[in-house]
């Protein structure tokens, strides 16, 4: 039998084997070990046995593996023209009162080899480490990307969207049908009215269907809203309330907002952490986060954050929060060319800067994952896969160390 010497350096990696017999360790230890470590440790260890790349390749294990990355703190970079990728681990600022620290920056390849000519900017559609790569100006083909294995969907086009107008998408889990949707929400006139329409692509059956449910109001956003997935369900901010799709029932609900402290001139829907947060934007004074507590059928705000009142920021609508940790308490926002870092629990903020990083950035959090886009999710679903998809051949990242400062504000 191999014997296997195994020591990761990733801190998300919970295990050190050292001269063990793989007959040694139970198969359902390794198996709860494995599915909590990231996508990219998960690539190099396919390589220690025959046994861990059945169990990495596994259907079951790339789900169970993608339902255990929603509180990662992967955070993936977007630079200025789309045609570049950068990864950080959120994690690896180990200590926020060191003011100079090292971190490990991953800078990925140029995407246009898979068939992109550029990645959209950031934050985009998504779930479980799969991207919906939309294009509103050209009405062009919509793209299902995995940006970790490289591989990519186009999705069929339908003649009932060319007498449309696109308001909203989104892109989700049904854990139901084990089966991943793209939503559309478009805005038609029929007869002089306007009426709207929910289309609903799924990946298991490589088609589109026009549901029943219609948003529950008018549904107008000043352009296309991006739907943010969670626990099974779509979320899109409209004017006063929120409203879901649950992708398993395909029905819309509406959701109350959380109260104003004033006149906010823009709002925000994020999920982060494995939350919903909403936050409103005061001029020239402050950002609030609420997060929302699901209690089964009641559902309710209570607030995360607020911070502002602060000189130095600057223009405060540039201000993004990007990823809530909370293990630790803390808050990242996104400002310009830099972060900001929230100690929710004692109220206070430090400014970080990552040398290194393109001059001009949009970035979000982001699970690597081993879903399967080419004919073997298909084939996973027993189901026959006639849609043209493109599998390329998967090369290493290359890893560089940045210098990062951070100080008080």
């Amino acid at each position: 039998m191999r014997e296997v010497r195994l020591e990761s350096k990733t801190p998300f990696c919970l295990f050190r084997i050292q001269s063990l017999k793989m007959s040694d360790i139970p198969s359902e230890l390794y198996h709860n070990i494995l599915r909590r470590v990231p996508a990219d440790a998960l690539l190099r260890f396919r390589a220690v046995c025959k046994e861990w790349r059945r169990l990495i390749d596994d259907p079951s294990f790339i789900r169970s593996h993608a339902d255990n990355q929603i509180s990662t703190t992967t955070l993936l970079i977007r630079n200025s023209n789309g045609t570049r990728v950068y990864s950080l681990s959120l994690d690896s600022l180990n200590n926020i009162n060191d003011a100079h620290q090292v971190i490990d920056v991953m800078s990925e390849r140029a995407l246009y080899f898979i068939g992109l000519y550029e990645i959209p900017c950031l934050p985009m559609a998504s779930c479980n480490g799969l991207m919906l790569h939309t294009y509103y100006e050209i009405k062009e083909d919509w793209v299902l990307l995995n940006p970790f294995t490289r591989e990519y969907h186009v999705l069929p086009a339908e003649p009932n969207f060319q007498h449309t107008r696109l308001l909203g998408n989104g892109l989700g889990y049904d854990s139901a049908s084990d089966d991943y949707k793209v939503v559309r929400i478009d805005e038609l006139l029929l007869h002089g009215e306007i009426e709207y329409q929910t289309s609903v692509y799924s990946l298991k059956t490589e088609s589109w269907k026009i549901i029943e449910e219609c948003p529950p109001c008018e549904f107008r956003m000043p352009g296309p809203s991006k739907g943010v997935y969670l626990n099974g369900a779509l979320h899109w901010r409209l004017r006063n309330f929120v409203i879901t799709l649950n992708l398993a029932t395909e029905g819309y609900h509406k959701v109350p907002m959380p109260p104003k402290l004033g006149k906010p001139f823009k709002t925000r829907l994020d999920s982060l952490g494995g939350c919903l947060v909403l936050s409103y934007y005061y001029k020239k004074k402050r950002i609030d986060g609420w997060l929302m507590k699901d209690c089964g059928v009641e559902k309710y705000w209570v607030k995360l954050f607020s911070f502002g009142e602060l000189a130095s920021v600057g223009a405060k609508g540039r201000l993004r929060p990007i990823a809530y940790i909370q293990s630790k308490g803390q808050v990242f926002l996104k400002h310009d060319c830099g972060f900001f870092i929230l100690d929710i629990v004692n109220n206070s903020a430090k400014k970080v800067t990552i040398d290194g990083l393109p001059k001009r950035f949009s970035c979000q959090i982001f699970p690597g994952s081993f879903i399967p886009l080419d004919d073997s999710y298909a084939y996973a679903c027993e189901v026959r896969s006639s849609v043209g998809t493109k599998r390329k051949r998967k090369k290493t990242s290359k890893r560089c160390k940045h210098s990062v400062t951070i100080t008080d504000v």
